[in-house]
């Protein structure tokens, strides 16, 4: 028995969530609320500081059984991380996907593979990764073999006003 259900209800799980239902939850949910999803949302910061706090809760053992057991007052608030580096860190940024792909987890979680009451077993996993890897590299290449077309198509003083002007835009990304 849980004191207070409140971050449970935020991702959308119940008490009895695993970690990797709480993990793709909180992914699912946070490309949903994130602030750059919603630029007219005036609380699309707030929404997302709230989810990114409750995954932190949720998601570390310790935090977890302190809030089940006393609920936001049993929590340390010093050990919360700003949502976006969070977000950032769990699954990449998306300004970067174009150039790395999606990270392993945000690739499952968008995926669904772990659907409720399913046990998914190791092969069929890595496989099912391997599948995604594959498509994650022949995209990218593509993506890679159009960009330097255009270079090598002799339009180089435009590829190197977009580069510059990729350079600006990605080092800004949060």
């Amino acid at each position: 028995m849980v004191k207070e259900t409140e971050y449970y209800d935020v991702l959308g799980v119940s008490p009895t969530a695993t970690e990797t239902e709480i993990k793709k939850a909180y992914y699912i949910k946070a490309r949903q609320v994130h602030p750059d999803k919603n630029p007219n949302d005036p609380l699309a910061a707030k929404n997302f500081q709230v989810l990114g706090e409750a995954y932190q809760v949720l998601s570390d053992p310790a935090q977890r059984q302190a809030y089940d057991a006393n609920g936001k007052s049993g929590i340390s608030k010093e050990a919360i991380i700003e949502p976006a580096a969070i977000f950032a860190m769990l699954f990449g940024s998306e300004l970067f996907e174009v150039y790395i792909g999606q990270f392993a987890m945000a690739s499952m979680a968008s995926l669904n593979i772990f659907k409720e009451g399913e046990h998914l077993d190791t092969k069929k996993l890595q496989e099912k990764m391997r599948v995604v890897q594959r498509e994650r590299e022949e995209k990218l290449a593509e993506i890679l073999k159009d960009r330097l077309t255009q270079y090598l198509q002799g339009n180089k003083e435009e590829f190197i006003n977009h580069a510059e002007a990729e350079v600006a835009r990605l080092s800004n990304a949060g």
